[in-house]
């Protein structure tokens, strides 16, 4: 079976769709496959699925939801029959309710499994890993079960490793010299997402390297009003320094437009990891969660 929770909680075998029920029961079932092996307290899960005041029948409610799921993953076919045999059940644990799921069969573990196997690979092997990984999102997580607190309250940190990931990913594509790729997503993803201060720092260098470099500084200064002006925050030190380096010609930042970086550029020696001069470092990792950027 596959399961999926970047958007709608789905879930197919054989390529079938599963009814899963109603909107309490796939909520349940979602906040399930977020977190497979581990074991959710039945109070937190009634928390999540009626909010601070639940109904007094919420616990056999939730019992009752539970048992219903239970009844769909077994009609949607004996997994039994896989080769090697899946194992796939919602148990009772003195601290609550596990699922028990292959990791791999649910799009959110797999995206994370691919965005960890990018940053090991080379650029070329990277961006398509990226690709593969991006493509599992088809809208924000619980999207049609949980209301929008719930999903902001535990969905923000998988949206902000989404983001790191596109980030990482445009990064790749200025290494590898495909800087008008990466102009062309950039100008697209910043006219809906201004405030990604990762994407304006590497916009500005690929404009500089394109000697566009008077639109690489009136793009610092449009998100420094912005910023002012409706947060009363200054840019991140990381894009001033990016803005001083182009104001001063920083020999670094002249990698020729769409052709690999020299490969002094590239590594310091045999022994060395490679050098990325003149960009952004990594947004941070993990689940967590980050401020207007």
């Amino acid at each position: 079976m596959e399961f999926r929770v970047l958007g709608a909680v789905e879930a197919y075998t054989a390529g079938a769709p599963v009814d899963l029920g109603s909107r309490q029961q796939r909520l349940v079932l979602g906040l399930l496959l977020l977190e497979p092996g581990r074991a959710l307290a039945v109070d937190r899960l009634v928390e999540l699925v009626w909010g601070s005041d639940p109904p007094a029948s919420a616990r056999s409610t939730l019992q009752a939801l539970v048992s219903r799921l239970r009844a769909c993953l077994r009609r949607a076919g004996n997994p039994m029959d896989a080769d090697p045999p899946e194992v796939i059940e919602i148990l009772h644990t003195g601290a609550g309710y596990l699922l028990r799921v292959d990791p791999g069969s649910v799009d959110v573990h797999r995206f994370t499994g691919l965005v960890a196997r990018a940053r090991q690979a080379d650029d070329e092997r990277a961006v398509k890993l990226f690709d593969l990984a991006l493509t599992l999102w088809r809208g924000d997580p619980l999207a049609d079960v949980a209301p929008t607190v719930v999903r902001d309250r535990l969905c923000v940190g998988l949206r902000e490793m989404m983001w790191t990931a596109v980030e990482d990913r445009l990064e790749a594509l200025v290494r590898l010299g495909r800087s008008r790729d990466a102009l062309d997503e950039l100008s697209k993803l910043l006219a809906e997402h201004p405030f990604r201060q990762r994407l304006v720092g590497q916009l500005m260098l690929v404009l500089h390297r394109a000697g566009r470099t008077d639109e690489a500084l009136a793009t610092y200064r449009e998100l420094r009003a912005r910023l002012v002006t409706e947060f009363g925050l200054d840019p991140t030190p990381e894009l001033r320094q990016m803005e001083a380096a182009i104001l001063r010609a920083d020999a670094t930042l002249d990698v020729p437009l769409d052709s690999p970086p020299p490969a002094d550029l590239v590594r310091r020696g045999s022994g060395d990891p490679p050098a990325r001069p003149a960009e952004l470092p990594h947004a941070p990792g993990g689940f967590v969660g980050r401020g207007p950027n």
